[in-house]
């Protein structure tokens, strides 16, 4: 059977994402496992960092895990004393999500090892060639919510 152009160039953009994401992952880990950290606590400890306290709900909008592993995310980064939850002053049902003193000092000590990382990994990229492919990527996530979006109204 043969496949038509428009199929190829789908399987290929599907298999340079999966295997970019993938090569990415095996180059960053060590450099999270050096400072004690997954790349999973240091995606909710940096949006703590940024964003300011949150509720449990509005962290799992904006991190990249899935409401399970944040879970166990969420009680390790409690446990290792880095995280802190507290009940909302507007909402007595909800929980909201904060740094410690101890996380404000572990994002401090660890984002310059990250940037450096993160620096050596990206820097066979011009800057304009940084910036298409966020455009582009950016471009695909909106398209791919739209489809779904417009399926589950159907």
């Amino acid at each position: 059977m043969k496949r038509d152009t428009h199929d190829r160039e789908n399987m290929a953009l599907v298999l340079a994402l999966l295997r970019s994401a993938q090569q990415f992952h095996r180059e960053i880990g060590p450099v999270f496992r050096a400072a004690g950290l997954t790349a999973s606590q240091w995606d909710v400890l940096e949006t703590l960092s940024n964003k300011g306290p949150m509720s449990v709900n509005a962290l799992l909008e904006r991190a990249l895990g899935t409401s399970g592993n944040l879970d166990v995310v969420i009680k390790n980064l409690i446990r290792s004393g880095l995280v802190e939850k507290s009940v909302s002053d507007t909402d007595r049902r909800s929980r909201v999500l904060s740094l410690t003193a101890e996380g404000r000092a572990k994002v401090e000590t660890f984002l310059p090892t990250h940037n450096a990382a993160l620096a050596e990994i990206f820097e066979g990229l011009p800057a304009d060639g940084k910036r298409q492919t966020i455009r582009t990527l950016n471009r695909l996530r909106r398209s791919m919510h739209h489809t779904r979006k417009e399926q589950s109204d159907e």
